[in-house]
């Protein structure tokens, strides 16, 4: 029986070779990633803010802000980990989101559930669904179906929704993100996430605004409360453009 598991995963990576899930080149079915991503991926260290989940070096999320209560990663969006994100959101690679969705599970383990934080749910950040057909899958969704299925907490699709087109946010300073996101997402079963506390997943949070607008809208469709989990956050090195406004608003 074993010898015939070997012969099928020797000819499942004939035909469906292993690539890495943050650049793309061939790996071996023993690595999880190359040995270049390996070397310059970040992961996220304590001391880390409570709050938006970002080293403490890059935090100025002027604590409070956020209807969600907390936002915790495992990584920090950067070198590898950006490229990752970019290939699963760009490249036609929704096979990252199982890489991703274990680290995001593993750190709601040590940040939320081993404190006793109890979920009822696990809900992906909705796309617009002409964004949704373009790209043809929502990365955001399939890495809350990995942490789903890691923590067996349910997997809610489909209750929270974006029903209005913005501008796409990476173009855009703090306060744009804030005011662009505002009133686009709604809650189409809200008997669902009555009273519940949900976790909300998403692959970046930059200003937070979109986790943010996220948890207002469950919230006042009657959620409990609403904690998040993200693949990466980005630090003050990696967002140039805005980095001043982000030390003025505190977004």
């Amino acid at each position: 029986m074993e010898m015939l598991e070997r012969i099928k995963e020797s000819v499942a990576e004939l035909f469906f070779p292993r690539r890495c899930p943050l650049c793309g080149s061939l790996i071996n079915s023993n690595e999880r990633i190359c040995n270049k991503c390996s070397k310059d991926v970040e992961f996220i260290r304590r001391p880390i803010c409570r709050f938006c989940g970002r080293p403490l070096y890059s935090c100025n999320c002027q604590r409070g802000e956020f209807a969600f209560v907390r936002n915790v990663a495992p990584l920090v969006y950067t070198k590898s980990a950006k490229k990752g994100i970019h290939r699963m959101k760009f490249n036609n690679s929704p096979y990252s989101c199982t890489y991703f969705g274990k680290l995001m599970a593993n750190v709601v383990r040590t940040e939320y559930l081993d404190s006793g934080v109890h979920f009822d749910c696990v809900i992906g950040v909705p796309m617009f669904k002409d964004d949704y057909l373009t790209r043809g899958y929502n990365q955001a969704v399939l890495l809350a179906k990995t942490v789903a299925e890691e923590t067996e907490i349910p997997l809610f699709n489909k209750v929270l929704i974006k029903y209005q087109k913005n501008r796409p946010q990476h173009t855009l300073s703090f306060m744009e993100r804030k005011r662009n996101i505002e009133g686009v997402y709604r809650v189409a079963r809200p008997e669902m996430i009555r009273g519940k506390t949900v976790l909300l997943c998403d692959d970046v949070t930059t200003s937070g605004s979109t986790l943010n607008e996220c948890a207002i809208t469950l919230l006042d469709a009657g959620a409990k409360a609403v904690y998040c989990v993200t693949a990466t956050v980005a630090v003050l090195s990696e967002m140039p453009a805005i980095k001043a406004a982000a030390f003025r608003t505190g977004w």
